[in-house]
């Protein structure tokens, strides 16, 4: 099986992605949907119509080198960043394949309607999406080595997360006070782009706790081992789970989120995950002594294993019942 696998390139998760796909015996070719060097940031910050256009030549040629080539099945992580034209051509080259698009961003963050037309297959991470555009739901997942760790010591809760929007900043620093007044160990990582931490600094907000690094994978999972919780609070407005409720939950961790919609999936106890309104905390601690009524359950079915069996159409997605469509 040949795949073309357009996507963006975030952390170490579309690398696991494409691990997992080569694991079923596909060769895969990839095209990073929006180049994200250091140049390529510094041009995107100072000068947004020039990178623009640089990515569209990119996107362009990556198209033309596909024309010789047949490919199976075309995948996309996220398509908002290509322009229609370069989509339609690059279906056109490609009528024997299978396209299928995955989005792991609400409708509200990015709006991709206008591109599902070019998709056989349209799969999103968000709940109220695929009901309300008929897409397939296939949840987030965990990769491997967070799957299946150890339990930590039981007041202990972990944040690692990227600072987009200054809600999840103010809502981290509130549940830090929390923490502090209730005797709950709270470990966390927030990275910072260089662009955000300025329009803090322009706003009068003096950032604490934050960094400008990202989290090195091994300071991570003994994070996730060290913790029985996580602290789980969205950047943006979306009813689909994060990845850190998915790799929390597959590791075996409790949840803390305010994320209302985790009560329609099927993994969803009260013993395990606790939902929040606002900044209103009360109860987490009472809920962190809670002991899980199933400690060893590790939901294999949110894996990236089975997520990406799901993706390139090996295994029929979730239903947003919970069961198999």
């Amino acid at each position: 099986m040949k795949i073309l696998f357009v996507g963006i390139q975030y952390h170490a998760y579309t690398r696991a992605i494409i691990d997992e796909m080569r694991l079923l015996g596909a060769e895969v070719t990839y095209v990073d949907i929006q180049p994200r060097s250091v140049a390529q940031k510094v041009l995107r910050t100072l000068a947004r119509p020039l990178y623009e256009r640089s990515v569209e030549r990119h996107l362009r040629a990556a198209v033309d080198a596909a024309r010789g080539v047949t490919y199976d099945k075309v995948v996309f992580l996220q398509v908002h960043q290509m322009d229609l034209a370069t989509l339609a051509a690059l279906r056109q080259s490609q009528p024997q394949a299978e396209f299928t698009l995955y989005n792991w961003d609400a409708i509200t963050t990015h709006d991709y309607r206008a591109h599902t037309a070019q998709f056989d297959r349209v799969l999103t991470f968000d709940r109220r999406d695929a009901a309300a555009h008929g897409f397939g739901y296939l949840p987030l997942f965990c990769i491997r080595p967070w799957q299946g760790l150890g339990h930590g010591a039981q007041q202990s809760v972990y944040m690692v997360g990227n600072i987009v929007r200054l809600g999840r900043y103010h809502a981290v620093g509130a549940f830090r006070d929390y923490c502090a007044r209730h005797g709950v160990a709270f470990r966390q990582h927030l990275k910072i782009s260089p662009v955000v931490l300025l329009h803090m600094l322009r706003a009068r907000i003096w950032p604490r706790g934050v960094t400008l690094r990202s989290i090195p994978e091994p300071e991570f999972r003994a994070m996730i081992a060290a913790s029985a919780a996580a602290f789980d609070f969205a950047n943006h407005s979306q009813s689909g789970q994060t990845m850190r409720m998915m790799e929390s939950l597959c590791a075996g961790k409790k949840i803390i989120t305010n994320n209302d919609w985790v009560r329609q999936e099927p993994f969803y106890t009260p013993d395990r995950i606790h939902v929040f309104q606002d900044l209103d905390f009360s109860g987490i601690d009472a809920f962190l002594k809670v002991p899980l009524a199933d400690p060893e359950a590790r939901f294999p079915e949110y894996q990236v294993q089975s997520f990406a069996r799901r993706l390139i159409g090996l295994d029929p997605v979730l239903s947003l019942g919970g069961g198999h469509d």
